[in-house]
């Protein structure tokens, strides 16, 4: 199943990498969300693959209907995670791949086909960037921590932007470094992720990466859930100060 969930995350970065290097036309969903061609034609892809390898297990996904929905294996799909990236040709757009088992992940393949870096994690068996096993940060304090953050303007859309500026104020170095900020994290180099905006395909391949690195994930209010709109990432030695600060009136 890992094979799969790499072999799908690589072959669908290849088939986005096309476009990345043309001008794909923009439509916008909705919530005025963009979506492109590729973003449609890679999670086709991705289900392909998944559906030839394993056709009774479910496929959640971003860009098409959920399949199987009551299958014990489910595949959790974000076909570009940084639609607005991609569009503008910032390299740091990923494909997001993941397995749950009974609604927990199991499998996490994330890639980066623009600068050529793919993470993988499985339940009990490490992160690894580039086939490099890495684990997050010992930084303790929030003064010394770096803390990287979503869009701005979805904290204030979330009225979450008196949350943000507690942590901005008490943190060292506050940045918004957008995908790349994750790989940074996993690296060891920043010690505290926060999105204020996210639905389950957003949060369950980083999730695990994070876990499998000696890292936590939760929603803002603690709880370990991928379907609370937001999700915090720490290096685990700062969870509780973030959460609560997150949480303070």
């Amino acid at each position: 199943m890992l094979d799969v969930a790499i072999d799908a995350a690589k072959a669908a970065g290849e088939l986005a990498l096309k476009y990345f290097k043309s001008q794909p036309k923009v439509s916008y969903k909705p919530d005025n969300s963009p979506v492109t061609r590729a973003d449609i034609e890679a999670e086709k892809l991705i289900r392909k693959i998944i559906t030839k390898n394993f056709p009774n297990h479910g496929i959640i996904g971003e860009e098409l209907p959920p399949v199987n929905p009551k299958a014990r294996y489910q595949w959790v799909i974000d076909p570009i995670d940084g639609t607005r990236d991609f569009i503008r040709k910032i390299p740091y757009w990923a494909i997001f791949v993941a397995l749950m088992d009974n609604r927990k992940p199991i499998i996490s393949a994330i890639n980066f086909p623009a600068i050529g870096t793919t993470i993988t994690a499985q339940k009990n068996k490490g992160t690894f960037i580039n086939d490099k096993k890495t684990i997050v940060s010992k930084t303790k304090k929030l003064q010394d921590a770096y803390i990287s953050y979503g869009s701005l303007k979805r904290f204030l859309e979330k009225d979450k932007e008196k949350n943000l500026e507690r942590l901005v104020r008490i943190t060292s170095a506050p940045r918004s470094y957008a995908n790349l900020g994750f790989i940074y994290f996993l690296e060891g180099k920043v010690d505290i992720l926060v999105e204020s905006v996210g639905a389950i395909y957003d949060f369950v391949a980083p999730a695990l990466a994070v876990e499998e690195a000696g890292g936590k994930f939760t929603d803002f209010n603690g709880t370990y859930s991928f379907n609370s709109g937001n999700g915090v990432f720490t290096n685990n030695l700062l969870h509780s100060q973030v959460i609560k600060l997150l949480n303070s009136k």
